[in-house]
């Protein structure tokens, strides 16, 4: 599986920097957020929160490597956006 298509739209509220879609095999899509952190920018995964206010990650890359794709994707189409 491989990111084809990642796209960013800014909606700048606290720390929240915006929301990107990524794009697998054109055929799969997942929307991240973009957070600014104490150390830098922070892709979050899709997640739900329960009714006891915990947080679980609804969609994840099973590999290191996909994580490291999705990452890299989102934050350069952020970079492209500014």
């Amino acid at each position: 599986m491989k990111v084809t298509k990642t796209t960013f739209k800014k909606y700048e509220s606290g720390r929240l920097k915006g929301f990107a879609r990524v794009v697998f095999d054109d055929s799969f899509a997942i929307v991240t957020r973009v957070i600014q952190s104490k150390n830098g920018l922070i892709v979050a995964l899709p997640d739900h929160v329960n009714k006891e206010g915990r947080r679980s990650l609804v969609a994840f890359p099973l590999t290191r490597e996909l994580r490291q794709e999705i990452v890299e994707s989102v934050i350069k189409a952020y970079k492209e956006a500014e």
